[in-house]
């Protein structure tokens, strides 16, 4: 471990120092591998955490509201490093909880890492930052959770009710309203239960980003302290703006692939290597053996709605409206963020260097139009702070992949010397 590593990230979440063009801080892949723990290792308990809630009515019962159910697991270590604060980690499409809590080739339970050494435990990295004395919610949205391993990917259908499989009418009624909003409402209440009193950090992951920029807004009663991300997102209307300065294609054309509004987009090997999902630092080999390893458990498959709104796809609302049956106020929350809720608060995103949408694409007109440097431009009136970390050889998965102990090493200390200072 290299304690000057760790020196030179202080040195530029605290001074500046190493930072250019205003905010971001390249690292050295060495620096990264070497990054030590910012706190001794201590063990956790983990317990499962679900809340359901009601919305939107239910076509085939009239007078009843349609169930949403969303589970997670709290990971809850021996002794506090921070009191007073956690994390909640929100995963972006086609996945759930367990995208934080195992990796593709670690094994599937949770480990004392008091007792295995971090660097070769591959546990995921909720189990890492829990290990560093940091609560962790890890939530999986309204149908992504499974008890059961998931049956063949054409076959799988969401459990919006966990346990119970949708008929044909009621998937088409349930994936027809399946907006931000209904989510974003679940989440919350799943935090407000499992956590109450506490200060938090959220984290969210690819679509998972964008959470939030609307939980305060919409009445989460916890105080966010401030917004951690690695592969994150963005409000939706910044997405937008991005889009319509690089995309090649007209709104139009982008959003024609999901113009079968109750249907789900289902993952694949050949999908993830067009997406850019596929890098050197990935241990477990071949896309085709990265399904192989985690079809049991992630549900590959995402809800076209949430796609459409978190894509910006704003086209296709018309439809939306008439399709869903649903009020204005209730679709595309995802464009309704406000940036002064930014005020007050820090950032800190981690992007890394292989990841094709948020650092890649874009890149061609200029380091401004790369996706994270686009955004951090718009958040940076508003946000008391801004800090961007490029990681070299890693994709937009890079938190499974090899040395991901490092990134939940890099979050803490970002906790610790950044946030709280």
């Amino acid at each position: 471990m290299s304690q000057d590593a760790a020196n030179r990230y202080v040195a530029a979440l605290t001074t500046g120092a190493g930072l250019h063009d205003g905010f971001i801080y390249s690292m050295t892949f060495d620096d990264y591998k070497d990054f030590p723990d910012p706190f001794p290792r201590r063990a956790f308990t983990v317990r499962e955490v679900e809340a359901r809630i009601e919305r939107y009515p239910n076509p085939a019962k009239p007078g009843e509201l349609f169930q949403w159910d969303t589970h997670g697991r709290l990971l809850a270590p021996a002794q506090t490093s921070i009191p007073g604060i956690a994390a909640v980690m929100i995963h972006g499409g086609a996945v759930n909880e367990y995208e934080f809590i195992f990796t593709p080739d670690g094994p599937e339970k949770y480990l004392d890492l008091t007792q295995v050494p971090p660097t070769e435990s591959r546990a995921g990295v909720a189990q890492h930052i829990a290990s560093l004395g940091i609560p962790v919610l890890a939530v999986s949205l309204p149908g992504h959770y499974s008890r059961k391993p998931w049956p063949p990917i054409p076959e799988r259908r969401p459990e919006f009710i966990i346990g119970e499989i949708p008929g044909d009418a009621e998937l088409k009624n349930r994936l027809a309203v399946y907006t931000f909003r209904m989510c974003l409402e679940a989440i919350k209440v799943l935090i407000e239960k499992s956590l109450p009193d506490l200060k938090l950090f959220c984290w969210g992951h690819s679509t998972g980003g964008e959470y939030f920029y609307l939980l305060e807004q919409y009445g989460l009663k916890n105080k966010l302290i401030g917004g951690l991300g690695f592969g994150t997102g963005m409000p939706a209307w910044i997405r937008k703006e991005w889009d319509l300065a690089c995309a090649e294609k007209s709104p139009e054309e982008r959003a024609k692939p999901f113009r079968n509004l109750s249907d789900l987009s289902r993952r694949s090997p050949e999908a993830y290597a067009k997406s850019g999902y596929v890098g050197p630092n990935q241990p477990w080999g071949s896309v085709e053996r990265w399904f192989e390893l985690e079809n049991h458990r992630r549900p590959q498959f995402k809800p076209y709605l949430q796609d459409i709104e978190h894509s910006a796809h704003d086209v296709l609302l018309p439809e939306i409206r008439n399709f869903s049956g649903l009020p204005d106020d209730e679709l595309f929350i995802t464009y309704k963020a406000d940036l002064n809720r930014l005020r007050g608060k820090k950032m800190l995103h981690i992007v890394g260097e292989l990841d094709k949408g948020h650092w890649i694409e874009g890149g061609e007109k200029g380091l401004e139009f790369r996706r994270e440097v686009y955004a951090f431009k718009r958040f940076a009136p508003y946000a008391d702070a801004l800090r961007l970390i490029v990681v070299p050889n890693l994709t937009h998965y890079g938190h499974v992949e090899s040395y991901n102990e490092r990134l939940a090493n890099l979050m803490v200390t970002g906790l610790r010397d950044y946030f709280l200072q």
